[in-house]
């Protein structure tokens, strides 16, 4: 998509792509830290940001007073926070969209940060924490991270742990966010009806006075864990498996043939995985794979939620799946029905303004630039089977795989990572 790419004296990038045939403008806000930047007495603070920077700020000083100036307009505002990156979003109709963008920029350069409100939400924090830990759909995947990268921040939680946050303060918070949210590490892309260059006058009026500030390195990702299986008892109708396999960072020559597999193994309905475990033999109802890069690591995993007494018959069947992957080539059909597949994710993706948006700083963020939909999809076409064929023997080996099941403890008790015997279980509480 064209957009305009500039880089303001203090180092904030501000991409801005002009749709006029769109009705709305989105705005993407992404700071480049997130729960990977903290440390095991900070864990947690970079979610808690997100949070409280709802609360107020000097110029709108309560929540009521943020929500209210987006909605009115009959917009969206929201946040959310991951392993590497912040994201602040809003979208509305064209023509209040220099609101929106003056709306966020003050959430982040002039929030209030008042020990009041520190204290009023960390019970909010506490019982989001309580409400994932309660779901097991999301501890096994808590489960995984922490075998693929032990003793990290990539496998901590990225809300973080109820203790921390419970004795976190306002001038930690305020600490991080100000050593954090460098200009450095911001990207401000915006796509819609818009003026481009009216579009980055503002952000430089509203954001290009921030101060320049040291960068701090991240801890490089560790080797995973030698312990490859890890299993909780947990009462409940379900088990709930994970096989995951460490692979390769967002910058490295076969990320896109690791997305090209996982298309081929485990997502949308006419994946492998999806066919015969759920089509075919009845093992699950959601079944799926998926791919996560990091700047400097990546893995891939598998997910099912399984009847208990059908655990390890799913387990073996996924294996299976995967194993074909090593031994055959996927056949022309498959692959050119692969191929459209993940082409036209990516252009459905990019039709509206939010996704344009997303695109366009997440790209910018985490490669220093934006791949077109051409330049992606020249990729796509030029993947052949050997290709997949070749990723898949060199990091989808069985003795390379990790498993992690959350489940009554008559299932999880038999569940290991392929070769090891199986683990003393951990007893939910």
């Amino acid at each position: 998509m064209r957009h305009e790419r500039v880089v303001l004296a203090n180092g904030i990038r501000v991409l801005v792509s002009d749709m006029p045939a769109a009705r709305s403008v989105s705005l993407a806000i992404y700071v480049g830290v997130g729960s990977r930047s903290e440390t095991r007495a900070n864990a947690g603070v970079g979610h808690f940001v997100e949070h409280i920077v709802f609360k107020g700020t000097s110029r709108r000083p309560t929540a009521a007073d943020i929500s209210q100036e987006i909605e009115s307009k009959g917009g969206a505002v929201n946040a959310s926070t991951d392993k590497e990156v912040t994201v602040f979003w809003a979208r509305v109709p064209a023509r209040h969209y220099l609101v929106a963008l003056d709306v966020i920029a003050d959430m982040i350069r002039g929030p209030m940060l008042r020990p009041e409100d520190v204290e009023s939400e960390k019970p909010v924090i506490v019982e989001e924490i309580r409400m994932y830990r309660d779901q097991p759909q999301d501890r096994v995947h808590g489960l995984m991270d922490e075998l693929l990268y032990p003793k990290h921040p990539l496998g901590w939680e990225v809300a973080g742990r109820e203790a921390v946050v419970n004795a976190l303060t306002a001038d930690g918070v305020r600490a991080f966010m100000t050593e954090g949210y460098a200009p450095e590490r911001i990207v401000v892309a915006l796509a819609g009806r818009l003026d481009v260059a009216e579009a980055i006058a503002a952000v430089d009026r509203l954001l290009g006075d921030l101060a320049p500030r040291k960068v701090a390195r991240l801890v490089p990702a560790p080797a995973s864990s030698s312990r490859r299986s890890r299993v909780l008892s947990r009462r409940g109708e379900q088990a709930h498996l994970c096989i995951g396999w460490r692979t390769v960072p967002q910058d490295d020559p076969d990320r896109y043939v690791i997305d090209m597999l996982n298309a081929v193994l485990g997502e949308g309905m006419s994946s492998r995985l999806f066919s015969e475990l759920r089509e075919k033999r009845g093992l699950a109802y959601d079944v799926h794979s998926y791919g996560t890069q990091y700047l400097d690591a990546g893995h891939l995993g598998i997910y099912a939620g399984v009847a208990p007494d059908r655990a390890s018959d799913a387990m073996a069947a996924a294996l299976v799946e995967v194993a074909r992957l090593r031994d055959e080539l996927v056949p022309l059909d498959e692959l050119m029905r692969v191929r459209d597949f993940a082409k036209g994710r990516l252009e459905l993706r990019l039709e509206d303004s939010r996704g344009v948006s997303s695109w366009l700083a997440g790209q910018e963020l985490f490669l220093g630039r934006v791949r077109t939909v051409d330049e992606i999809c020249g990729i796509i076409d030029g993947i052949g089977a050997e290709d997949i064929r070749r990723v898949a023997r060199r990091y989808l080996l069985p003795e390379l795989a990790y498993v992690t099941a959350v489940g009554p403890r008559a299932t999880v008790t038999r569940i290991a990572a392929p070769g090891e015997e199986p683990v003393a279980m951990e007893m939910a509480t």
